[in-house]
């Protein structure tokens, strides 16, 4: 019964915020039948839709799109990153197969005296709750399988990770959503503590577990919504080519509806990258006349 309560609470809030944060997006419009046979124009919060998955991309957008295997290395000759592109312009595709299962059991361990779930207590017969939302880095030198996801992720994207955060992994229970994210720097404090290794460039989130309800990212702008499948990578890019934070890229994620769902995020900067990721000529600014 608590639990119960407890999930309708929060749903009750996440209905609040996903319809706030939804004045940012164009949303659907669809024609229904008014007085007198006169078609009126209904206005549908795509929230909803992506949120469920039961968006319907139109033809004309899924006709752009494509997979390939990407052999861009001699990795890569023995085993070709499976790329799936979701959006062309701004770039937005999923690596598939890019974590093993021994490797994410590995990640979950590294966490284990950081993460606390939710449950029976053996103190009482009442559950006991816990932050639905809790996550804890992990640097390089703190366990060889998260090296090896920092060299696997240079080799997948071509962009270098020396000054790339350390990788963040992000543990949700039912219930947790965020909205209206933006991974690039826009602050002026954040731009000045990472001074060093300057903006976003790009990022890439590992779904490290299956989630069958809920839990969907989301970019309402791009109507786009990425289902969490076990070992997916999904990979962006936070810039515009002249540097500015793109907006189209803010993203969501929906109400997790069962269990818990594992990520890891890693967030690339620019310092590092300039040659491989160079500006374009075409980008740069035009003088006023």
């Amino acid at each position: 019964m608590l639990w119960n309560s407890r999930i309708q609470c929060l749903f009750v809030i996440v209905v609040a915020a996903f319809q706030t944060s939804a004045q940012e997006a164009s949303p659907n419009e669809v024609a229904a039948p008014g007085n007198d046979d006169e078609m009126v124009t209904v206005q549908l919060d795509p929230y909803m839709d992506l949120c469920r998955g039961t968006y319907a991309v139109h033809p004309a957008v899924t006709s752009s799109l494509f997979c390939w295997y990407d052999v861009r290395n001699l990795h890569s000759l023995i085993s070709p990153s499976k790329v799936e592109v979701l959006n062309n312009d701004p770039f937005i595709v999923l690596f598939h197969d890019m974590v093993h299962d021994g490797e994410i059991e590995q990640l979950k361990a590294l966490g284990s005296s950081h993460i606390k779930q939710s449950g029976p207590s053996n103190d009482s017969w009442l559950p006991v709750f816990y932050d639905d939302h809790q996550t804890y880095t992990l640097h390089d030198r703190d366990h060889p399988v998260v090296e090896r996801l920092t060299k696997r992720i240079e080799r997948m994207t071509g962009l270098s990770c020396d000054t790339a955060e350390d990788l963040k992994v992000i543990y949700n229970e039912i219930g947790a959503f965020k909205t209206s994210e933006l991974d690039a720097l826009h602050k002026k404090e954040d731009l000045q503590r990472f001074a060093y290794a300057g903006n976003r460039l790009a990022t890439v989130l590992f779904f490290l577990n299956d989630v069958s309800k809920g839990g969907f990212t989301i970019f309402p702008k791009l109507r786009i919504s990425i289902r969490s499948r076990k070992g997916t990578a999904a990979f962006w890019y936070n810039l515009k080519d002249t540097g500015e934070a793109n907006t189209l890229l803010k993203y969501s994620i929906c109400p997790l509806q069962e269990d818990q769902k594992w990520t890891a995020k890693k967030l690339i900067h620019t310092r590092g990258n300039e040659l491989r990721n160079p500006c374009r000529p075409e980008s740069a600014p035009q003088e006023k006349n």
